[in-house]
Order: structure tokens, then C-alpha cells, then sequence
């Protein structure tokens, strides 16, 4: 794959366009989408470090291992349990994309990982469609088990839950649990989208604190994609 690469020389907006292969050594428009260190520690409650660098490019560098009922049944649920996968967004008219994961683990930590991006579409009618889908979506997929294929002996799985899907204003979130049980939740893990003109940001916050009293779900993940659309507004 091969294209232009906006940099940092070129005015801070999502409406610039971001294409070509994984680029790292300088900031894009949508590169300054992703959070601080700081805005991360804010919004989750608990530090976390960047795991490798930023990635920004065009849909092809969103990751693309899914695609099937073999792995995700149903396949139709993979974008409320998995954020920024290639098989969601490409539905849409995708014209750039930046993400970056975020992980701590060890002792204290109440979160331990975030994965964090903003995908970038032809036009702000564009971007409305894809967030109306995925509000669509997701409510189908609520209270429902999705189950994932491990690839273990006997074509082993487990599965996970989709709860409190729920709209406000310009942000759908949801509850992802994965436990022992259907009733109860060994790890929540928090997932929103926020749409602002022709980009969807896109979190999830993976709760695994080893106190079954932390481990709630609350607003961390709707809170990151609240400060992130203000990175956004501001690179405008």
C-alpha cells in the first residue's frame, strides 16, 4: 500500500485526509485525536504506558483478524466487543485512520489496558450513517452472549455479554462482561464511540482490578472518548 502522508507541516483537522502505510516518526492531523498521558490517567483513574507507537494510515492498518461466525459468533456483534476492527469500519467510506493501546499491569492497577483511536470518513453524513449503524447495531446485540472461538481442542470458546447500551448525545457506550457465569462479570471491560462531524472515535477500557469490588464498570471508556472529541474540537 502506498500514498501520501499528512504530517505535522499540515493544518491540524479531521477533515485533512490521512492516507498510506503505518507512519510514526511524525504527527498527523488525527494523531493529535489520541490522548495524553495524562488525559488517560484522568479519564481511567490509573496510569498507563503506550504500547508501541501511534499508527496512522488508512483502513488497512486497522486490524483485520476477524472476519467470520468461525471466529466471532454472531460475526454481526464483533464492533460493540472489539473496538476499531477493519471488518466494522469497512462498511463505511473510510479515509484515515490513527490508533494507539495503552497497558499497565501490576499491582494497584484497577484498569490495565486501553485501546484508543479515531477513524475518519468521506463526509459528516458519512460518519452520521456509521454511528447510526453501530447504534442499531449494538442495541441488537445487547443482553445477547457472543462467543469467541479460542481455536482450543474440540473448538473450544467462551463467551461474552453485551449490557447498558446506551446513548448520550454524541456518545454510544456499552458493557462488555466476560465471567465464569452468564450472571456474573469476571472482568468488564467499557467500550463508546463518539461521533463529531466526519470522525468516530473509537475506546475500550479493559476493568481487571484483582478485587471483585473494584472490578465495576463506570464511565471510564465514555469519559476518554469525551476528552478525545475535545481533541478534536480543538485541532479544528
Amino acid at each position: 500500500m502506498a500514498g501520501a502522508v499528512v504530517t505535522s507541516a499540515v493544518v491540524s483537522s479531521c477533515s485533512v485526509a490521512v492516507e498510506g502505510m503505518p507512519f510514526r516518526q511524525h504527527p498527523s492531523a488525527l494523531q493529535q485525536v489520541l490522548p495524553t498521558a495524562e488525559q488517560l490517567k484522568v479519564a481511567v483513574g490509573d496510569p498507563l504506558d503506550a504500547v508501541g507507537g501511534p499508527v496512522v494510515g488508512s483502513i488497512d492498518v486497522l486490524p483485520d483478524g476477524i472476519r467470520g461466525d468461525d471466529a466471532v459468533d454472531p460475526i454481526e456483534c464483533l464492533g460493540v466487543i472489539t473496538p476499531l476492527m477493519r471488518w466494522v469500519y469497512e462498511k463505511g467510506n473510510v479515509r484515515g485512520v490513527a490508533w494507539q493501546d495503552f497497558a499497565r499491569f501490576g499491582e494497584g492497577q484497577t484498569v490495565s489496558s486501553a485501546n484508543t483511536g479515531v477513524v475518519r470518513f468521506s463526509s459528516d453524513a458519512e460518519a452520521a450513517r456509521m454511528f447510526s449503524v453501530f447504534v442499531t447495531r449494538w442495541r441488537s446485540c445487547e443482553g445477547g452472549k457472543v462467543r469467541i472461538n479460542t481455536g482450543g481442542p474440540g473448538g473450544a470458546d467462551f463467551g461474552l455479554t453485551v449490557t447498558d447500551v446506551g446513548v448520550t448525545g454524541p456518545i454510544l457506550s456499552a458493557t462488555i462482561l466476560s465471567g465464569d457465569s452468564d450472571t456474573e462479570a469476571g472482568f468488564p471491560t467499557e467500550h463508546a464511540v463518539g461521533l463529531s462531524a466526519d470522525c468516530i472515535v473509537d475506546v475500550d477500557v479493559a476493568v481487571t482490578a484483582p478485587e471483585p469490588a473494584l472490578r465495576v464498570a463506570g464511565t471510564r471508556a465514555v469519559d476518554l472518548t469525551r476528552a478525545m472529541l475535545g481533541n478534536l474540537d480543538e485541532s479544528r
